[in-house]
């Protein structure tokens, strides 16, 4: 998920998610669910958090548009779209959200701006206790908890950190190192998931065993890994520092062109302002703060920035808008 917030290590890590999937006893899993169990189970789950911080909205009550912007800023999965017997559960400020009849019957969130992993869980463990003492689960002694896909079983957990590291990138290191993440046991995605490309050199890092580990085992592993990238990342960016005539060049015409464009798409848009992310963390540009740049990246999708400016545009209208929104912002 895309944070506005600026936090531990923002100017590697974008953010930090947590999953917790969770299937509730005596029910099949969401694939083979019939529609009136799928709205016993949101029923169930409004009666139990009644009088709490949570709130649950069905999907159907959902317009389309806002449900495209959860995505882009992805508090949903593409997968949950054109779920209409599912709902979303959230806190006010939806740090906590979980999905209802996905793939699972809960998968769980927390999200966190900047390099919170530890924060992320502690949040999600008091959310999912304060439903497993009104609903039981599916769990195993011997396994762990039940989940629709295998991959999941045990511990039913996920982390996901979102870096940026366009340095490892530009000096040639990113590949070997990806591929050397992916060799002891984590998964290396795109922006968007599975099969895609590092959109800006935007990359999700988590863990792929669930099985037989238990969850300070998976954080910790996951928090050495982010950690050494982390510092291979700022290594790269000092080298680019002592050599940096083109690279302060690609910066201040990323931040020419966001500063004075008329119009402008999306892809353009997040491109220069990933640029222009990095030569504010590296000091190159000083008079921009780093939370307008991350505010700019989730607000300037095109279903997003719909939603800021109340307005159904398409095409050319929406690269001007898009252009002109920019422009006010930095």
């Amino acid at each position: 998920m895309w944070f506005k917030e600026i936090s531990k290590d923002s100017d590697v890590v974008i953010s930090s998610r947590i999953r917790f999937a969770r299937s509730i006893k005596g029910y099949n899993f969401p694939h083979i669910l019939t529609t009136e169990k799928k709205k016993e189970i949101i029923s169930l789950l409004e009666d139990k958090l009644k009088g709490t911080d949570y709130k649950v909205l069905k999907m159907s009550d959902i317009d389309d548009l806002t449900k495209l912007s959860l995505i882009e800023k992805h508090i949903i999965s593409k997968e949950f779209l054109n779920e209409s017997m599912g709902a979303i559960i959230t806190n006010e400020d939806n740090s906590i959200v979980t999905m209802v009849n996905e793939e699972d019957h809960l998968r769980m969130q927390a999200f966190e701006a900047g390099f919170n992993v530890d924060k992320c869980y502690k949040k999600l463990q008091e959310f999912e206790n304060s439903i497993e003492s009104k609903i039981e689960f599916s769990k195993n002694d011997k396994y762990g908890y039940i989940t629709a896909c295998p991959t999941n079983v045990g511990s039913g957990m996920r982390v996901s950190v979102l870096l940026h590291l366009p340095a490892l990138a530009k000096v040639g290191l990113l590949n070997k190192l990806l591929d050397q993440a992916a060799s002891i046991g984590v998964s290396v995605r795109g922006l968007y998931g599975e099969n895609t490309s590092g959109v800006g050199h935007l990359y999700q890092i988590s863990n792929q065993k669930t099985l037989g580990m238990s969850d300070k085992d998976i954080i910790s592993g996951i928090k050495a890994i982010i950690t050494s990238i982390i510092e291979q990342e700022r290594k790269a960016r000092e080298i680019l520092k002592k050599d940096n005539i083109k690279f302060e060049d690609d910066v201040y015409r990323a931040y020419g062109i966001l500063k004075n464009a008329r119009i402008i798409s999306e892809e353009e848009a997040v491109k220069l302002l990933l640029t222009l992310r990095l030569g504010i963390t590296m000091d190159i540009i000083q008079d921009v703060k780093l939370e307008a740049v991350t505010s700019l990246l989730v607000d300037i999708r095109s279903y997003t920035l719909k939603t800021i400016l109340k307005e159904d545009i398409e095409g050319r209208e929406e690269n001007i808008k898009r252009a002109e929104y920019i422009r006010k912002e930095i």
